[in-house]
């Protein structure tokens, strides 16, 4: 996979600043593509190879684009302790698939399919070409069948009301 990352050089015009492998692999099967922290400037000065330093969910003021593949059965019997530290407070512990995060989420199904389930147990199929927008609710995504369930995402982060 490749990423492209694109700038300007010191006459203002556009360049590739970066075209390679993704900056940042936080876990397997996932890839930050491209993170920001604070107020947002053009041209921006962020060095391409390092982009701004942020946890897995972003926190408001900052964002996160990625791409994320989600094994088959990577629900099956997983407790909130095999989750990385940093975001094992996201989690349910009775579900180690249930999440919740204070961000607006737009999610494109790149591949595979899911049962995105809510906290009432309502689930909607989602397939390939499908897009989600997740506004800060408890969730879990439900891998359907053999294939991994490939999406790509901008996560925003928010201030949850209340």
């Amino acid at each position: 996979m490749k990423v492209c990352i694109t700038g300007h050089d010191e006459r203002g015009k556009a360049v590739f600043s970066y075209a390679g492998e993704p900056p940042n692999q936080p876990m397997p099967g996932s890839y930050d593509l491209w993170t920001t922290k604070g107020a947002l400037r053009v041209p921006d000065a962020t060095d391409p190879k390092a982009p701004a330093s942020i946890g897995y969910f972003p926190v408001a003021g900052e964002t996160s684009f990625r791409l994320l593949s989600v094994p088959p059965h990577a629900g099956a019997g997983l407790k909130t302790s095999d989750l990385p530290e940093e975001i094992r407070g996201y989690f349910d512990p009775e579900d180690a698939s249930m999440h919740t995060t204070d961000t607006i989420d737009y999610v494109f199904i790149v591949s595979g399919a899911a049962d995105l389930e809510l906290d009432d147990g309502r689930k909607e199929r989602v397939t390939s070409g499908d897009c989600v927008i997740q506004r800060g609710t408890r969730h879990a995504w439900r891998v359907v069948g053999d294939e991994p369930l490939v999406l790509c995402a901008v996560l925003i982060g928010a201030e949850r009301a209340g």
